[in-house]
């Protein structure tokens, strides 16, 4: 029986947990950069320092952004910082190297380690799920920071994209007048379909 291939989820935020959760159904799973969390799911590995874990993974999962500052990796769970230069070789050769929104520099070092890179929020099924989380927590941030409800409130949205198309229908049920703002003729039209009330249901 072949053993599993081997994976690291290194720093992040609770998508990165999920993923790491899921994905120990089929791999070996190792997760650095959470010891602020709190417990972790049992079905991975927790490794503190990066020198306990062996060189060799077949792949490593980044999170989004993979950094903030183009040195540190995105990891607020994390008490201590981690470098993507410091994790690369601890990929085999030809392995994979997975991150959100991977920036040029990021790429160009993955790929001169002899990895391969690959950007999920390039994906499209990744970026309508992702949609969700983000809207929710703009509405959580608005209903920190207002000092007025949602009820009735005007809201203007720039844009049309996904996570507006998320967003319009939320903000709405909370009672917001919701206007969009958008470049194109299409990206309004579809806004304005998704915000209509149905006959009957007020």
């Amino acid at each position: 029986m072949n053993p599993k291939k081997r994976l690291l989820t290194a720093g992040g935020d609770l998508r990165q947990l999920t993923a790491a959760r899921m994905l120990a159904e089929n791999f070996s799973v190792s997760v650095t950069g959470f010891d602020r969390f709190g417990t972790l799911p049992p079905e991975v590995h927790a490794a503190e320092h990066l020198r306990n874990i062996p060189a060799g993974l077949d792949a490593l999962l980044l999170p989004m952004p993979v950094t903030q500052d183009g040195v540190f990796l995105h990891a607020p769970f994390s008490s201590s910082s981690m470098t993507l230069s410091a994790l690369l070789p601890l990929v085999r050769p030809g392995g994979a190297v997975l991150g959100g929104r991977i920036s040029e520099a990021e790429r160009r070092a993955i790929e001169a380690a002899g990895l391969h890179a690959a950007d999920y929020a390039k994906a499209e099924a990744f970026a309508i799920r992702n949609a969700v989380p983000t809207a929710e927590g703009a509405i959580q941030l608005a209903m920190q920071e207002l000092p007025v409800v949602l009820m009735h409130l005007p809201c203007l949205i720039i844009g049309a994209g996904r996570v507006s198309r998320a967003l319009q229908p939320r903000l709405k049920a909370l009672g917001a007048e919701v206007c969009v703002a958008a470049r194109r003729c299409d990206d309004l039209a579809r806004s304005k379909g998704r915000m209509r009330t149905p006959a009957g249901s007020e």
